[in-house]
């Protein structure tokens, strides 16, 4: 897809003015020049550049491209980032930013045709989405023409496996063993001259999910050139849970080796944001409901919701299932309907709101099926053309989104403060990242509120408890590597 700048539907409404490297904030200078000295030295062949979301990311690594295009150091641009992102948020940000608009480029989605014309445009710059990396390695072969690489939100690398398993999808056709979206990057880090990796989350499960990013960053330099070793050196491994514990030494020496190339900025350093507050809306199932919730959690099957779960990964799922109010049985069986609770304390939200627009993260199809036969004038994020820019001018009073979908690099702020979770995620990064899309620079709102729909006694009692460990984790690992700026720092050039 090719983009005329003058066109571009712009996420955040078209800006009063052209920005210019002038507008940069203090933060903001720091992080172009940290990521241009890699240019400097021999010794750091890239960054991670783990700042919050909302923090100005994608404009100082467009800075760092500028830069270094403009010198001639580099020559052609490989950014890999999530689909939405890449077809939205950086051609909206270089349609923002002067020193930006002198780039060309050209984003990499759509079908095989759009991809391949979008190649063959002479641009500086290729925009691809991750999925489509495999495709791309079919496409160029073993002769890359990109010796610079940006990867947009960096903690996709966390696992660091070079295949891909073969699998049965969910329509019934096979997915092939295969090479893996890391392990592409990794076969042809060679092409790279340096790498930046942005993430809001670089590691939203601990050390572990270290080893992918650095490795792509330096080859194995620091961290050791297989996982394996990786976690063989630093972790306990229970076999039969397959979880990975470090050991007492392992955060200080692994931080150690990376700190010249791992970087954290926290927005509570740097911005003033209104303040998050958590609401814990609690419902209560009724006895007999709760009965047969715990009957099942023992026994793993219930004859009265005709269900069986066959382990115990599948058992929690369904009982997050059960706790949201409908549970998935066979699939020549329809879903069972459990209970209203968690829908009703939806509604006394919205009401609550007052016209204020609400957005609502689902975890499940029939949490959004219920929700959309509740409430007709809901819109569901994606399926329309316009939703973002609808959104942020308040045209929208509730708007549904699953977090894998709208988890990352997406500016929701300017048109609402009220965010709900009807079921929460086990994952510390989509959380993290869904609430972000309001909690975040250019959020007007004196306060921003975050609903959090619990059926107690239940799943999401476990759920909550993960997720609070999670972060105590991850905000230990980004202190190690935080950075805090003292004053304003001056131009940048590179020779």
């Amino acid at each position: 897809r090719l983009f005329d700048l003058e066109s571009i539907e712009l996420i955040e409404g078209p800006p009063e003015r052209i920005l210019t490297r002038a507008d940069f904030r203090p933060y903001q200078v720091w992080m172009s020049r940290t990521m241009l000295g890699t240019w400097k030295n021999d010794d750091v062949p890239g960054v991670l550049m783990g700042a919050d979301m909302g923090l100005g990311k994608t404009a100082t690594t467009l800075y760092a491209l500028y830069k270094l295009l403009g010198k001639g150091h580099i020559k052609k641009v490989l950014i890999v980032a999530p689909k939405y992102v890449a077809e939205n948020s950086w051609p909206g940000e270089i349609a923002c930013w002067d020193f930006a608009r002198t780039l060309t480029y050209s984003v990499v989605t759509g079908d095989e045709e759009d991809r391949i014309a979008a190649l063959k445009y002479p641009a500086q710059i290729n925009i691809i989405n991750r999925e489509n990396l495999v495709w791309l390695k079919r496409y160029w072969g073993r002769k890359w023409p990109y010796d610079f690489l940006v990867y947009d939100e960096a903690s996709r690398l966390k696992g660091g496996s070079k295949r891909v398993a073969k699998a049965k999808r969910k329509d019934g056709t096979v997915r092939h063993r295969g090479m893996s979206e890391f392990g592409v990057l990794a076969r042809m880090r060679y092409t790279f001259s340096k790498v930046i990796e942005l993430s809001g989350t670089p590691s939203p499960n601990g050390l572990i999910d270290l080893w992918g990013p650095i490795f792509i960053i330096d080859k194995g330099r620091r961290l050791g050139e297989s996982r394996t070793a990786f976690e063989r050196r630093w972790f306990q491994e229970n076999e039969k849970a397959h979880k990975f514990t470090p050991f007492d030494h392992s955060e200080k020496e692994i931080m150690g080796r990376v700190k010249d190339v791992f970087f954290t900025l926290n927005s509570e350093d740097y911005l003033d944001l209104p303040p998050l507050i958590v609401n814990d809306k609690f419902v209560n199932l009724k006895p007999n409901e709760m009965r047969l919730y715990k009957k099942f959690e023992k026994e793993r099957a219930l004859d009265e919701w005709d269900v069986e779960a066959v382990n115990k990964g599948v058992l929690v799922n369904k009982l997050l299932q059960a706790a949201n109010g409908s549970i998935y049985r066979a699939d020549d069986l329809p879903t069972k309907h459990i209970h209203d609770e968690k829908i009703d304390a939806l509604a006394s939200i919205i009401e609550e709101s007052n016209g204020t627009p609400v957005l609502v993260a689902y975890s499940f199809k029939f949490d959004l099926e219920r929700i959309k036969k509740r409430f007709k004038h809901a819109r569901i994020f994606g399926e329309g053309k316009n939703d973002y820019r609808d959104w942020n001018a308040r045209k929208i009073p509730l708007m549904l989104v699953h977090p894998a979908s709208a988890g990352h690099g997406l500016n929701f702020q300017h048109g609402g403060n009220i965010a709900v979770f009807y079921g929460l995620t086990w994952s510390l990064e989509l959380y993290r990242q869904f609430v972000k899309r309001l909690h975040r620079s250019g959020q007007k709102a004196e306060k921003v509120f975050l609903h959090r729909i619990l059926a107690r006694g239940t799943a999401d009692e476990d759920v909550v408890r993960v997720l609070s460990m999670k972060g105590a984790t991850q905000d230990a690992i980004s202190n190690a590597v935080r950075v805090r700026l003292k004053k304003a720092l001056g131009e940048i050039d590179v020779e």
